[in-house]
């Protein structure tokens, strides 16, 4: 198997691993994000952190440009790859689903920033300079129906997509340069080669790296 295969089966996973999570924090996984600081401390870890929408904004959140009262913080985590150390905080106070699954939830979020990681270091390779930083990483899933088979099944059937991102002229000290996301054939128009391609119907899934 090749580099790309690889990549591709790792971000496969990742997208599985967010939907898992996803359906386990229940009425507040609709709109879920893990952040990643790839390259966090003296010894070249990472620290993490994880939020949602708060269900009982969803509607503020889908109709307004920005809604920072919005989001609700999930966890917080960081690793020290010298000591071996992993260290994860959940926030089981304001949530009661992450309390009641905390060991399920806290499995899939280590997961997923492994496999984030292992993704970031071969896209650094693969497909951007290697030499620059790249201070975040941003890895986000939505799930619009309940029907767990449906999505299950529109997650087996999509593609994942990658692209370079133009700053258009940004010069902000963090802006995405690449990103992946889930496509299907489905609704809305992007093109790749002259293929077109559509969004799913029941998702969405983006990966995005920051430089």
């Amino acid at each position: 198997m090749g580099n790309k295969e690889i990549l591709f089966k790792k971000l496969d996973e990742i997208l599985t691993g967010m939907y898992e999570y996803s359906v386990n924090l229940g009425y507040w996984g609709k709109y879920v994000w893990i952040i990643i600081y790839p390259e966090y401390g003296d010894g070249k870890g990472y620290s993490a952190w994880g939020f949602v929408v708060d269900p009982d904004k969803i509607n503020e959140f889908e109709h307004q440009k920005v809604c920072n009262s919005c989001y609700v913080d999930i966890y917080v985590s960081e690793y020290d790859p010298i000591t071996d150390n992993y260290i994860i905080y959940i926030n089981e106070e304001d949530i009661y689903t992450t309390k009641k699954n905390s060991k399920k939830i806290k499995e899939l979020i280590r997961n997923i920033e492994i496999l984030g990681i292992d993704v970031y270091n071969m896209i650094r390779n693969l497909y951007l300079d290697p030499s620059k930083s790249y201070p975040k990483l941003s890895i986000d899933f939505r799930r619009d129906i309940s029907d767990e088979e449906k999505i299950r099944k529109e997650i087996k059937e999509s593609t994942i997509f990658g692209q370079h991102i133009s700053d258009g002229g940004n010069k902000n000290r963090e802006k995405p340069v690449f990103r992946f996301i889930s496509l299907k054939g489905g609704k809305t128009n992007i093109y790749n080669g002259g293929i077109k391609l559509y969004f799913p119907d029941h998702f969405r899934f983006s990966y995005i790296i920051y430089g």
